[in-house]
């Protein structure tokens, strides 16, 4: 169930930010995610809400840099904007949400080589998907930025896991972001199989 809700938050998420872009809104987008992220850090136990800020902040920091460097490259279009605007910023720490212990992405936590092919084919479907609905546009040859976005986002996801299990965003104290409390990174809390 927790799963199923971290799913429907984070499409929301995109959708205002994206939506919200295209149709001359872009606040709408930071507005929506201010709101239900306080809901994410309260549905988190009281010992790791302080970890789980940390994790959503690095998550916008890496955000404003990763696009904003993706601007300045021309993958990335977006007239009259050199800089990373609020509405891609809040993408980020939305899409971080769903990387925590119940969310829709935690299947990933452990497992670099499947976050990477994640995030090598999800986030160009992503970018693709926003400049189509005319919030960006993706730079030319189309191509060349789809590879672009393919090659950085090969790591940004095994890197936002490997911030969760450092900052740790999970609560479990442990540094290997599985939640489970016993440091070997595969989340069976050290359990062995019959």
């Amino acid at each position: 169930m927790r799963a199923a809700l971290s799913f429907v938050a984070l499409q929301a998420g995109w959708f205002a930010c994206v939506l919200g872009a295209a149709k001359g809104w872009p606040w709408l987008g930071p507005v929506f995610v201010a709101a239900i992220l306080p809901v994410h850090l309260r549905g988190r136990p009281a010992h790791a809400r302080k970890g789980e800020a940390a994790v959503l902040a690095v998550a916008a920091f890496m955000g404003f840099a990763i696009d904003t460097a993706l601007l300045q490259a021309g993958t990335l279009v977006l007239p009259g904007a050199s800089v990373s605007p609020p509405w891609l910023v809040a993408l980020w720490p939305n899409f971080a949400a769903a990387t925590a212990e119940g969310g829709s992405l935690r299947s990933f936590a452990g497992r670099p080589l499947g976050s990477a092919l994640l995030g090598a084919i999800a986030a160009p479907l992503a970018y693709d998907g926003g400049a189509r609905m005319g919030a960006m546009t993706l730079g030319e040859p189309r191509a060349s930025s789809w590879l672009t976005l393919a090659a950085v986002w090969l790591f940004v996801l095994p890197i936002l896991f490997a911030v969760r299990g450092r900052v740790g965003g999970d609560g479990d104290g442990d540094g290997d972001g599985d939640g489970d409390g016993d440091g070997d990174g595969d989340g069976d809390g050290g359990r062995r199989a019959p």
